[in-house]
């Protein structure tokens, strides 16, 4: 999240007027004039002093006209503002809350990951109204539960692993030489015992660590083993970006702008730079938003995103988020992707 503006340009009546101006354009979608802002708030500000703030507001970056006759726009560092001072009071309404504990009721003992990360997109999409996206468990943290070798055909092998929270992957590994299944099933064995319950990345580390080992270099069917073990850990691939509710979003005004239509559609058909841009949001413990030009990808510089990480335990898995226009409730946004993240948590971890 970027650092905010500085506080000491915002007297109380600057702060106070700015605010309603963010609340009544993200309620509108349409410029704010100082008439009608002064009739429908309750700033206590006479309506000439409401155009002497709004005036002093656009000097500081705050505002902008998108016309001479036209009132003002709030600008990023408007939002940035006005997102920063809400954040640590804001709570999920009831509605949500409900509707997120009934759908998460009916997920218990759902061991098809895919399954309920496509379902967890799907309900934040219909919740929010935005297009939603959930990045599935990275590999690198999903803690191991077993592993078993089939024997495919002459130098080709299935290592299947299952994970803790109930996915299993497969990868076809191509072996040095032949191996029978007998040899396959001890390998899986001893791998287990040690195994269990690692990270993929930490599972590497040790494999790594045992190649490295005397007992490696003279125990052939040890190296063998580890060799195998270090294959499969080594071939990962990205996470699963699913992303649904693109439709919902195009509803808003903004989106009569054919451009700003373009750029959205754009950026949501880019999974890398939509895979990069949650992977970021790892890094926090709660929810962070990006507001239009803070986000690096520039299809993304009139929108808005708020993501928030899930996890078992105290291991990030994964993220999920929602994209919009910068003119969305985060009022409600926030929290309500920041609770999908912890009910989808407890999900996993039951």
């Amino acid at each position: 999240m970027a650092n905010g503006p500085d506080k000491s340009e915002l007297s109380p009546k600057r702060e106070a007027l700015l605010l309603a101006i963010v609340d009544a354009f993200i309620a509108t979608a349409g410029p704010v004039g100082s008439s009608q802002l002064a009739a429908r708030q309750s700033i206590g500000l006479r309506p000439a002093m409401v155009r002497n703030l709004m005036a002093e507001l656009e000097q500081l970056g705050y505002l902008s006209q998108p016309h001479p006759s036209a009132g003002r726009v709030p600008t990023d560092k408007a939002f940035r503002h006005y997102v920063d001072r809400m954040m640590p009071q804001l709570r999920i309404g009831f509605e949500d809350r409900a509707q997120i504990e009934l759908h998460y009721s009916g997920q218990s003992g759902n061991t098809d990951i895919a399954a309920m990360m496509r379902a967890t997109s799907r309900l934040l999409a219909v919740l929010s109204g935005q297009a939603a996206l959930v990045m599935a468990p990275r590999l690198e943290a999903v803690s191991l539960e077993r592993v078993s070798f089939v024997r495919l055909r002459e130098r080709g092998v299935l290592a299947v692993f299952a994970a803790t929270a109930g996915a299993v992957h497969n990868r076809i590994v191509e072996t040095d030489r032949d191996y029978g299944q007998d040899e396959l099933d001890r390998m899986a064995a001893y791998l287990n015992d040690s195994l269990q319950g690692r990270t993929l990345v930490e599972a590497r580390a040790w494999i790594e660590a045992g190649l490295k080992q005397e007992r490696a270099r003279y125990d052939r069917f040890v190296r063998e083993a580890l060799l195998l073990g270090g294959a499969v850990a080594a071939r990962l691939e990205g996470a699963e970006l699913y992303v649904e509710g693109s439709a919902q979003v195009l509803e808003q005004p903004e989106f009569t702008d054919r451009n700003k239509l373009r750029e959205l559609l754009r950026a949501l058909e880019d999974k890398t730079a939509l895979l990069d841009l949650l992977e970021r949001s790892l890094k926090e413990n709660g929810p962070t938003v990006s507001i239009g030009t803070e986000n690096f990808d520039s299809h993304l510089s009139d929108f808005s995103v708020v993501a928030s990480p899930y996890q078992s335990g105290s291991t990030p898995l994964g993220s999920l988020a929602v994209v919009g226009p910068v003119r969305m409730d985060y009022q409600r946004m926030i929290p309500l992707v920041d609770y999908t993240a912890r009910a989808l948590s407890r999900a996993l971890d039951h």
